[in-house]
């Protein structure tokens, strides 16, 4: 293996070289996309696309309205709780579920949406790797 994949970058102080800060990381990531989806495009702007994918299942836009409000309401509350909950392994475990079966609704509801720019394959797949790698690294 070349020596440039064998050296180890390190930086004086505790909380750089820790895993405690890249635990750190990864769950304030996953919290704060839980948060920004389900503020965001569900409570302060229902977006578009989010609203096409509830009445692609047959609901009207006003049930679709009352589902995005619903489903804003529920992700803030998993952010709170992979953040109020940090040594517990469940909210890294539900995101984990919850993003491959959302994944999965796109993929069969509203399937243009995994070629659109800022699709949610790559948020998915992301938020998936973190919630994993802070599995890993949980104190």
């Amino acid at each position: 293996m070349p020596a440039l994949f064998r050296a180890k970058i390190t930086m004086p102080g505790f909380w750089v070289n820790s895993t405690l800060l890249s635990y750190a990381i990864c769950r304030c990531t996953v919290a704060f996309v839980w948060f920004y989806q389900g503020l965001v495009p569900k409570l302060l702007n229902q977006h578009e696309d989010e609203l096409a994918m509830t009445m692609a299942i047959g609901l009207s836009r006003s049930g679709a309205e009352t589902m995005a409000t619903i489903g804003g309401v529920l992700e803030i509350v998993i952010s709170v709780a992979v953040l109020a909950y940090w040594r517990h392994r469940w909210p890294l475990l539900l995101t984990v579920a919850a993003m491959v079966g959302l994944l999965d609704f796109v993929a069969l509801f509203q399937p243009v949406l995994l070629g659109a720019a800022f699709n949610p394959v790559t948020t998915n797949v992301a938020v998936m790797a973190l919630s994993v790698v802070g599995l890993c690294l949980l104190p």
